[in-house]
Formats: C-alpha cells, sequence, structure tokens
C-alpha cells in the first residue's frame, strides 16, 4: 500500500471527528425567536441594540452557532438562498445587526417572503418593502446607490441604518437586506 492511500486512511477518520465537533454549532442554526419583531431604526432590530454583549443577544433572540466576532442565525433550505440574521461584535460589544431575506433557489434571486420579512419598523417598512416607500416613510434617509447596496440609508447619532434591495434579480426593487450599525467602526 502506498504512503499516499495510507495517509489517507488516516485523514478520514480525522475529518469525522472534526464534522463530529462541529455540527453541534450548526445544529443550533435557526431563526431567532425574538420577543418583538419591531425594527427601530438607529437603535434596535427585533430587541437586539447597538452595545449589548453577546448573553444579551442570547437572551433577545436565543442560542446559535458563533465563530469569534459574528453570530448567525439561518434559516431552511439552501445556505446560498435561505433567510439569515447575523450580529457581529468587537471586543465582546455588538456594532453590527443584520437582517437579510431569503431568494428563490436559481440564478434569478427573486425576493422570497419568510419570518424575518414580518419584522417591520413602526412605519411598516421590512425586507419586501419597496425601495420607495423607504423614502416616503423616511424622508430624511440618504439614496445610496453604491454597488450592492441600492437603497437608502438613515443617520441618527453615532448609528445608521440600512435598507438595501441590491439592486439585481427579478425583484431589484425589494428590501432584501436591512443593517442597523455605528456609523464608524469602533465609534459606538
Amino acid at each position: 500500500m502506498s504512503r499516499a492511500i495510507a495517509g489517507a486512511k488516516r485523514v478520514v477518520p480525522w475529518a469525522l471527528l472534526v464534522g463530529a465537533v462541529v455540527s453541534p454549532s450548526v445544529a443550533l442554526a435557526h431563526l431567532p425567536s425574538p420577543r418583538t419583531t419591531l425594527i427601530v431604526p438607529g437603535t434596535s432590530i427585533a430587541g437586539v441594540k447597538i452595545g449589548m454583549n453577546q448573553t444579551q443577544v442570547f437572551h433577545q433572540w436565543g442560542r446559535t452557532g458563533c465563530i469569534p466576532g459574528l453570530c448567525t442565525w439561518r434559516g431552511p433550505g439552501n445556505p446560498s438562498h435561505a433567510e439569515r440574521a447575523t450580529v457581529s461584535f468587537f471586543k465582546g460589544i455588538v456594532i453590527q445587526i443584520d437582517i437579510n431575506a431569503g431568494t428563490t433557489n436559481g440564478t434569478n434571486v427573486k425576493f422570497k417572503p419568510g419570518e424575518l420579512s414580518k419584522w417591520k419598523t413602526g412605519k411598516n417598512i421590512g425586507l419586501g418593502s419597496t425601495r420607495a416607500s423607504v423614502k416616503r416613510a423616511y424622508p430624511a434617509a440618504k439614496a445610496n446607490n453604491s454597488t450592492g447596496v441600492a437603497g437608502w440609508d438613515l443617520f441618527s447619532g453615532r448609528h445608521f441604518t440600512r435598507f438595501s434591495s441590491f439592486g439585481i434579480g427579478a425583484t431589484p426593487n425589494r428590501l432584501r437586506y436591512i443593517e442597523l450599525a455605528c456609523t464608524r467602526a469602533g465609534q459606538c
């Protein structure tokens, strides 16, 4: 038996062991289960606020798998097209909160309503809303036509809320991404 084959036989059991250790965090992946689904621009998304720690976030949304600096909650289905919510941390403190709509499978990336599209602002803006409805609801929002955004930024002190459609696919004017973040990294 060649050394390459013998080495491969040793790698397979190791890969299975690593998969068994990693899979519990993957098994935890699911959408958040918040007490509120209200999005408050400049303040919070479904009860999670800039400045919270990971324990406080888990108290609001439930536990999930995390890597250093990032926790992700993902809906069912193809990971490339599934809904997801993420919370980013810097030195253990929330600096960014994102929710992303699901899309249909295939290449047309059409907006697909789901659980996260039920999360709305007090002015009824959420994933799936049109870009035009954001500007009507929030006249102070500034256009952000950069690649991958195609939406609006609403500034509020040291935070901003981004309403993005990406501007591509079969539904280019529907919001597919809402983000609450610090206007300057590390200065929340």
